[in-house]
């Protein structure tokens, strides 16, 4: 079994499987949620599709980057993640409650996923959640903080840390 990554590892781990993901996944690529924790049992989802759970034993961003296209069926939703960044389940809608005292940067052009994952990492059990796609860019957040964020067409090296 994988030790848990301390929090500013975990992080660093999503951003570089995220940018992976959108690298590997080509110019059609749909846009990504992911959702890391230890206990996926305790989370507000519910399958998409009739199996949630993957055969492919190609490395995470890979069967990742198959799947985040809008043709596959399994695109849509979140993904659940191991502490270890493997994955648990596809395709998961995810409904976290909303929490008023968010703070939500609206200088930026966001959506549903967006606000799914900022509210979604404040759940108990969750670790962090990540969010990626072309024309929003990439972002993930630790108990309600967005920690990282970058623009669409900004080169990896850009990561910087979100303002506070």
């Amino acid at each position: 079994m994988m030790k848990a990554a301390a929090p500013q590892d975990l992080i660093e781990q999503l951003v570089n499987l995220l940018e992976e993901v959108n690298l590997r996944a080509g110019t059609d690529f749909s846009g990504i949620g992911l959702i890391v924790t230890a206990s996926p049992e305790s989370l507000p989802i519910i399958a998409l599709r009739p199996t949630s759970n993957l055969i492919d034993d190609a490395g995470t961003a890979t069967v990742l980057a198959r799947i985040s296209h809008r043709s596959h069926e399994l695109h849509d939703g979140f993904h659940v993640l191991t502490p270890g960044l493997q994955i648990e389940k596809v395709a998961q809608y995810f409904s976290p409650p909303i929490v008023p005292a968010a703070r939500i940067d609206r200088q930026k052009r966001f959506g549903g996923r967006y606000l799914a994952a900022l509210f979604g990492s404040m759940l108990p059990g969750v670790l962090a959640t990540g969010i990626s796609s072309r024309d929003f860019g990439l972002a993930v957040f630790h108990r309600g903080e967005e920690e990282i964020y970058r623009a669409a067409n900004v080169s990896p090296p850009a990561v910087e840390k979100a303002p506070k």
